[in-house]
């Protein structure tokens, strides 16, 4: 096994990913060299996974899962201590952030990760995103909302609530436009016929 790429190759490869120390990782899996994952002995990634450039992932106390066929596109951010988990064929578009901790700014706690812990109101809970979750570009996603099965949210949108199952919803905050097509489960069934022959 080639324990590094060749020059100019953007992804880890696969001896690199090992010796990163994941909590677990699954076969084909393309991570870039400037994305940075903080802490991944929290991080569980499953087959067939891409992590573009430019992204940061840190989660410095919950586990953190990554299904199969999940893709996180350039530029996101998941931060914060509360976890996330993106179940199979979820993604990413580019510049999406999850926020799994969030400053409470209203009680006059001190902020920043500078201060003491008990000088500082930060809510953590764990961001779900559930099978066939599509996040538009630049969209914000805050701590404990739970996504769906199936729904898609459009870009720039603000989701600060968690949201039912296979819907459309866009806008700051967001909210439901229309229902979302299930030809995407058939597509599914498809690509396991494949696999399977």
């Amino acid at each position: 096994m080639d324990k590094k790429n060749k020059i100019g190759e953007p992804f880890f490869s696969r001896y690199e990913l090992e010796e990163a120390g994941f909590a677990s990782l699954g076969k084909n899996v393309l991570i870039k060299k400037n994305v940075g994952i903080y802490f991944p002995k929290n991080l569980h990634i499953g087959d067939n996974v891409r992590i573009d450039d430019f992204c940061v992932i840190a989660s410095t106390k919950e586990p953190c899962y990554m299904g199969s066929y999940t893709h996180i596109a350039t530029h996101c951010s998941i931060l914060g201590s509360g976890g996330f988990t993106m179940e199979d064929f979820s993604a990413l578009a580019p510049q999406v952030t999850l926020v799994t901790g969030s400053d409470d700014y209203s009680k006059g706690s001190l902020t920043n990760p500078m201060v003491p812990r008990d000088l500082a109101d930060v809510y953590e809970a764990r961001i779900i995103l559930r099978k066939h979750v599509i996040i538009g570009t630049g969209s914000v996603i805050m701590p404990g909302v739970d996504i769906g099965v199936g729904s898609s949210v459009g870009a720039l949108s603000l989701v600060n609530k968690s949201l039912k199952e296979w819907g459309v919803y866009f806008g700051s905050p967001c909210r439901k436009f229309w229902d979302r097509s299930k030809k995407v489960l058939d597509n599914e069934s498809e690509l396991w016929d494949r696999e399977k022959s």
